[in-house]
């Protein structure tokens, strides 16, 4: 059944439970305008009066009378629909699947052999997706039980309000130039001198890296000329060995013809985040999800030198805290902050 015939029912039962327009109205979260045009719209279709107003309020016509008792059969069934199909998710989770989302990458494969094995070797999904929004959506929709999202401070993804989160690193992000760029043998590069270079960056509207930099170049006193916006890795590999430059994940392998050095001062930064959702029984394996996550991305410290020193840094914060955070939001601290 369509969402608006649901809530053409719904408003059917919170009139005549309240007896009154102004007090389903307010038990709506509508206005009694709102709620008046509605039920005239309705009562239009059907072709009749659902209800007798009177000065003390409203009661069901004939007709709405028997409209109410539908209404109700069917939005019990709905509900009972519903649960059923929660239920039906539940337990296929339970019967030794579990279903992990997250960017093209080594972490998802990692994170998803580090999990199944805390939860005694259960089977495993996985789902690719480059946007955090779709993976958002795999998570609300019930086909994804955690996902990963790599984010940047000040832009997070949106999220609904069933779904939790957890930052659980925030690494810096580093600069890849070609093996023969001016600045390839210096070991932190300020943000300045890449004033005048030719950026390659995601596009805006997948990911949020290039808000990013144009604030952390705002910072710097420059606007930084995006030249290519790119979604393919492999692609920008190359616009960068021909002599463009680019934002490095803290993962990110040097190649052939490719080195990834420091920014000065660390203006950018990507955060891990960890989302989940609350009404599934998914929930209450998050405290190992969480240590897996970290446990996954300890094994990626060989990838990339700077990556690999700042893990050494900071690798004494316990993962043992996400185990304490259980129904961390989005404005949760972080295992692993640097």
């Amino acid at each position: 059944m369509h969402e608006l015939e649901l809530r053409h029912l719904r408003v059917i039962i919170a009139v005549a439970d309240a007896g009154s327009l102004s007090k389903a109205a307010v038990q709506l979260g509508i206005s009694q305008p709102a709620l008046t045009a509605q039920l005239q719209r309705l009562e239009r279709r059907v072709g009749g009066l659902l209800f007798a107003r009177s000065g003390t309020g409203v009661v069901p016509t004939d007709l709405g009378s028997y409209a109410l008792s539908a209404a109700r059969l069917v939005l019990t069934d709905v509900d009972e629909m519903m649960a059923g199909l929660k239920q039906r998710i539940q337990a296929v989770t339970v019967a030794g699947m579990i279903r992990v989302g997250g960017p093209p990458g080594l972490i998802v494969p990692l994170f998803a052999t580090a999990i199944a094995e805390r939860l005694g070797n259960v089977e495993t999904a996985m789902y690719i997706e480059s946007t955090p929004v779709e993976l958002a959506r795999k998570v609300l929709d019930g086909k994804v039980d955690f996902a990963i999202l790599e984010e940047n401070p000040g832009f997070r993804t949106p999220l609904p309000a069933q779904l939790h989160s957890q930052v659980m690193i925030s690494a810096p992000m580093f600069v890849a130039v070609s093996d023969t760029h001016r600045l390839a043998g210096v070991g932190d590069i300020d943000l300045r001198e890449l004033a005048d270079e030719n950026w390659v960056l995601p596009p805006v509207g997948e990911v949020p890296e290039q808000l990013a930099l144009l604030r952390a170049c705002a910072g710097s006193g420059f606007t930084p000329k995006i030249k290519h916006q790119v979604s393919d890795s492999a692609t920008t590999r190359a616009l960068v060995q021909a002599g463009a430059v680019t934002l490095a994940k803290p993962v990110v392998r040097e190649g052939p013809g490719l080195v990834i050095r420091n920014i000065a001062g660390t203006p950018l930064r990507q955060e891990i985040v960890l989302i989940w959702h609350e009404e599934t029984t998914v929930a209450a394996t998050a405290e190992q999800a969480r240590i897996a996550l970290l446990e996954a991305y300890s094994k990626l410290v060989g990838t990339n030198p700077l990556f690999a020193a700042w893990w050494a840094e900071h690798k004494d914060a316990p993962a043992e805290e996400a185990s304490r955070t259980a129904g961390f939001r989005s404005s949760g601290e972080s295992p692993l902050m640097g």
